[in-house]
């Protein structure tokens, strides 16, 4: 028997990463994973048999008109997130959606508004704000230990093999470097002022292969972004679930006038070699043992259960900065395609 005090979760879209966000529901006690969605018939079939999720529905409307659901889950593709995250805060239930809330800066102001005017709680999935490391580099630098900031440098090259699947549907922007975006407005404090940017194409595809953005902050921070899509199936398999193996190659440098930090996802202690290369296995964004994902997804998850059944707002995935970071990424695709600096009062 389901214990009465337990949220009612709905969630759409059984992906890679939906199927991860599944496997993190179905364990929590104080959920119960009461719907799924999917359009392809086989994952809906096998991850509804696997945790016993009998309300099956075969697009993501039908499962936010449940009415027996408490909150709603959103990881379709990128492109469905504005329509299907408008029509669940309508019911006026707590939301949460994964990156990018929108396509674009003025649509994810449309979607803050739209929960504002619902009495919405919306998060969007910000995890490496969840992720150890990180907390404890934000927390150096907000109790001053690094002095002052000079410059932060991200890097997130991604396995080549994986590009297939975003190249023609989202920019690789929104796909990859949000969450650096996201990294620097949360890690500075402070807002872009202005930012130039480059970027690569090897093919005749919607995204771009490469880009990186030089930005500058209003407390004189200097960002630095870099992401790519050309890491070789040869680098060390860092994300190893079983339905997604390759590589995230991330970095993350802060220079304060006092110290130096920098953490690498490929500096992991545990590596296993076999006849196909070396497996670094990540213990920190969604490792799993025993069946049970661990890391900064379940503590993401977990944050906004919470707040769904406390109804109040997460203290750590501001939408404020969802909201700003897509407005930062818009200026780097716009940088890029002109070639011109952009000041970001200017861009509407």
């Amino acid at each position: 028997m389901k214990p009465s005090n337990q949220l009612k979760i709905g969630l759409a879209g059984l992906g890679r990463f939906g199927i991860l966000h599944a496997k993190v529901l179905s364990s929590m006690a104080n959920v119960e994973l009461l719907a799924i969605a999917e359009t392809r018939p086989e994952p809906l079939k096998e991850i509804g048999e696997l945790y016993g999720v009998e309300r099956r529905y075969k697009e993501a409307e039908e499962l936010i008109k449940d009415p027996d659901l408490d909150a709603i889950v959103i990881v379709t593709p990128n492109d469905q997130h504005e329509r299907h995250c408008l029509q669940a805060l309508a019911t006026g239930k707590p939301v949460f959606i994964e990156k990018p809330l929108a396509s674009n800066y003025k649509n994810a102001q449309n979607l803050k508004q739209a929960a504002e005017n619902s009495g919405s709680i919306l998060q969007v999935g910000l995890i490496l704000r969840y992720e150890l490391n990180h907390r404890i580099i934000h927390q150096q630098i907000h109790q001053k230990s690094l002095g002052e900031l000079i410059s932060i440098r991200t890097k997130r090259n991604l396995s080549r093999s994986w590009f297939t699947a975003t190249a023609e549907r989202v920019h690789t922007v929104y796909e990859s470097s949000i969450h650096d975006l996201d990294l620097l407005l949360w890690l500075t404090g402070s807002k872009p002022i202005s930012v130039f940017a480059h970027e690569r194409r090897l093919g005749n595809h919607l995204s771009p292969e490469a880009c990186i953005a030089l930005i500058k902050f209003e407390n004189g921070c200097i960002g630095i972004t870099e992401t790519s899509w050309f890491v070789p199936t040869g680098a060390p398999a860092n994300v190893t679930t079983n339905n997604w193996k390759g590589c995230i190659d991330a970095e993350l440098v802060v220079v304060g006038s006092n110290k130096t930090v920098q953490l690498r996802s490929l500096d992991s202690p545990l590596k296993i070699w076999d006849s196909s290369g070396t497996i670094s296995p990540d213990s920190a964004l969604w490792p799993e043992y025993n069946g049970r994902i661990y890391g900064a997804l379940r503590e993401e998850l977990d944050d906004f259960v919470k707040c769904a059944s406390q109804g109040v707002e997460s203290a750590t995935a501001n939408l404020e900065d969802a909201v700003n970071g897509l407005h930062l990424a818009d200026a780097i695709i716009e940088s890029a395609r002109t070639g011109t600096p952009i000041i970001m009062n200017q861009l509407l």
